[in-house]
């Protein structure tokens, strides 16, 4: 009889530990899928992305480096070159956690340029995360620009790939 109550107990206690580990994992991944939405509205509202022919670039920067042309001018013959487009795609590939007690946000945007984005400050204020998103770095050919005028609509879901795996 002992036996049997002991055993009933265990199995009480591990479906409970079990059970509170779950729900802790379900609400840990509904804030991670918050911040990914979030942050898939504030890329899609804020920034868009850019590239340039590389032969274009190339002629630029040697009539540029030869003297030819001023810092100013060479700035707005980039800005006659660059090719620009939406954000229309956001995929998340992973979320970690740094030395520093940081959560990295890994995504790729349009299939095209892979970004990584710390998250470590929340506003007092809204009490929302502040999102710092470098400009005018990218590894490849693409990089990240900020738009002039910020627009306030909501990202299709159907446009954005999360991540579920958790944090690593």
């Amino acid at each position: 009889m002992k036996k049997n109550l002991f055993i009933a107990l265990a199995i009480i206690i591990l479906v409970a530990i079990g059970g509170a580990w779950h729900m802790k994992r379900a609400k840990d991944l509904a804030e991670l899928h918050e911040i990914q939405t979030d942050l898939a509205n504030y890329l899609y509202n804020n920034y868009r992305i850019y590239t340039f022919n590389k032969e274009e670039l190339d002629q630029l920067d040697k009539a540029y480096d030869a003297g030819k042309m001023t810092y100013p001018e060479y700035s707005k013959c980039l800005d006659e070159i660059a090719k620009y487009s939406d954000i229309s795609k956001i995929e998340f590939t992973g979320f970690s956690v740094s030395p520093m007690n940081i959560l990295k946000v890994q995504y790729t945007i349009n299939d095209v340029l892979d970004k990584e984005t710390s998250l470590d400050t929340i506003s007092a204020e809204t009490k929302n995360l502040i999102f710092r998103v470098g400009e005018h770095d990218g590894k490849g050919e693409y990089s990240l620009e900020k738009k002039k005028e910020a627009t306030n609509v909501s990202l299709p879901e159907n446009l954005v790939i999360y991540y579920e795996g958790g944090i690593k």
